[in-house]
């Protein structure tokens, strides 16, 4: 129960982390796109990709840390 408890609060905080580089990396942007057909627009962002991508690699780095240190 420690060690998962642990896993988490590190993952959290590499994710955390992560998150504040990548978005210097990747700035996160929204565009009005316009819809065929129609007069609307709508509104695509890259936040998703900001967020996996930093998910992704604390998820890889936690998982190395926690290997290799216990």
């Amino acid at each position: 129960m420690e060690a998962v408890a642990s896993f988490l609060l590190i993952l959290g905080i590499y994710f955390l982390g992560t998150v504040a580089i990548i978005q210097q990396v990747i700035h996160p942007k929204s565009e009005m796109v316009p819809i065929q057909g129609t007069k609307s627009k709508a509104v695509v962002t890259n936040y998703a990709k900001i967020l996996a991508l930093s998910f992704l690699l604390a998820l890889a780095t936690t998982t190395l840390a926690y290997l290799l240190f216990i």
